[in-house]
């Protein structure tokens, strides 16, 4: 009977040990899934993050400078001081582009018009490629008002037309500038009125209208002469610019002072004719 007894109480503590570790699994169980407090998260083995490398633009293109001298600006706009001169030759690799120039060097930007440069393919000749001048150029040879620091030349009444056009060359790059009539700004007419005084001229400021009926009409323009739109902005003569030669012409148009091709659909559907002073 004892021994019966004994074997009772055993097989009891043996229960007693399997059924809290039951319980235990169950309760674990319900509190991951019934809003019960949940198990210690697991730490997860985390690889420390690299820091990144802040981008920067690659066109894989360079620039080569055909001018004797050509501004280099501080920042990508033509109205940034000028910090040094780029000459003849040079070739850069460019690292940016905006707002029409092309950034060569830290901080330094020239312009990237066909009129001073040539855009190329691949990298600099390691035999071309020359330091950036920083030295601050002088006003009699640089300045915000022309991105060649070659001075225009001086106007001859018997060169007129080819004086006309280098100063109105002299003067691609410009900003624009509403009834702008200096390099620091200009508008269509008064870009006229400035290249046509300083090439051996004397006419006044006026608008697109007037000049259209001061102008001796002419069929067959030469590199001088002027060009002239309707309805653009406004109704009637409203837009201007001078003939270059080769079907283009230079003009003071919303993106500031540049050459344009005159087949261009917009200038073909405005076009309202030619004149000369």
């Amino acid at each position: 009977m004892l021994k019966k007894a004994n074997r009772t109480v055993m097989n009891m503590g043996l229960a007693a040990l399997l059924v809290p570790a039951a319980l235990t699994f169950s309760t674990t169980s319900a509190s991951a899934n019934d809003g019960g407090a949940a198990p210690a998260p697991v730490q997860e083995k985390v690889t420390p993050s690299v820091p990144q490398q802040q981008a920067t633009t690659t066109t894989n293109q360079k620039v080569i400078v055909n001018v004797s001298a050509l501004n280099i600006r501080q920042g990508a706009s033509f109205s940034s001081p000028v910090v040094g001169t780029a000459t003849q030759g040079q070739e850069f690799a460019i690292l940016k582009e905006a707002n029409g120039l092309v950034e060569i060097a830290p901080n330094k930007w020239i312009s990237k018009s066909s009129s001073y440069v040539t855009i190329a393919s691949g990298k600099p000749s390691a035999s071309q490629v020359k330091g950036v001048s920083t030295s601050t150029p002088s006003t009699s040879t640089a300045s915000a008002a022309q991105e060649t620091s070659t001075p225009a030349p001086a106007p001859t009444t018997s060169t007129a037309s080819g004086s006309t056009v280098n100063v109105a060359r002299s003067l691609v790059g410009s900003p624009y500038q509403w009834a702008g009539n200096t390099p620091s700004g200009f508008d269509c007419s008064g870009f006229i009125a400035y290249v046509f005084n300083h090439s051996g001229h004397s006419i006044s400021r006026t608008s697109v209208a007037n000049y259209w009926n001061m102008a001796t009409k002419i069929s067959s323009p030469q590199p001088g002469d002027l060009v002239f739109f309707q309805n653009t902005y406004t109704s009637g003569p409203s837009h201007m610019g001078i003939y270059i030669g080769n079907g283009q012409m230079i003009h003071a148009g919303s993106h500031g002072v540049a050459v344009a091709d005159l087949d261009v659909s917009y200038y073909q559907d405005h076009f309202l004719g030619y004149g000369r002073f």
